[in-house]
């Protein structure tokens, strides 16, 4: 019998596009039933699907492809990504602003960290639909790299 690990990796080696569209039949057949009775839970159910949809286009944009069988407009594939994934960022900013001691207002504190996670997340698809962004615009990606010269390697800035 195969082992976990072995599992996960030949899911991990699938193509993302049809795993985003896995998950957007999963979002479509579930959302109605995740929690949503107070604001947070409701800001974080909202916007977990928002991203899963960006997750989905970002996938559809990096092949060029307009069609697609679930979801999706012309727009969608033609507007730019990066001020669609600054405003989901931009709206769990807004709705649940940080203290000063970090820590979301009015989520509890089990949540305090999968909040963290999903800002983390939803901050790199900011910056990774940047460059698909400038990818479509420009044809490449231009990427400053600095030389670490005590480890003799090129780092990605």
């Amino acid at each position: 019998m195969p082992s976990p690990e072995y599992l996960d990796a030949l899911v991990l080696n699938q193509a993302s596009l049809p795993k985003a569209r896995q998950w957007l039949q999963w979002l479509e057949y579930h959302t109605d039933n995740l929690p949503s009775a107070h604001g947070w839970e409701a800001l974080l159910r909202d916007t977990l699907v928002r991203f899963h949809h960006q997750v989905a286009i970002t996938a559809r944009r990096l092949r060029g492809n307009p069609i697609w069988d679930i979801q999706g407009t012309m727009r969608e594939d033609t507007a730019p990504l990066e001020p669609e994934a600054i405003k989901i960022c931009g709206t769990l900013e807004a709705f649940y602003p940080r203290n000063k001691d970090g820590r979301w207002k009015g989520c509890p504190e089990h949540f305090q960290k999968a909040m963290d996670c999903l800002y983390g997340a939803l901050r790199q698809q900011v910056r990774l639909a940047r460059e698909i962004d400038e990818m479509r615009d420009t044809g490449r990606i231009n990427v400053d790299v600095l030389l670490d010269q005590k480890e003799v390697t090129l780092v990605e800035q």
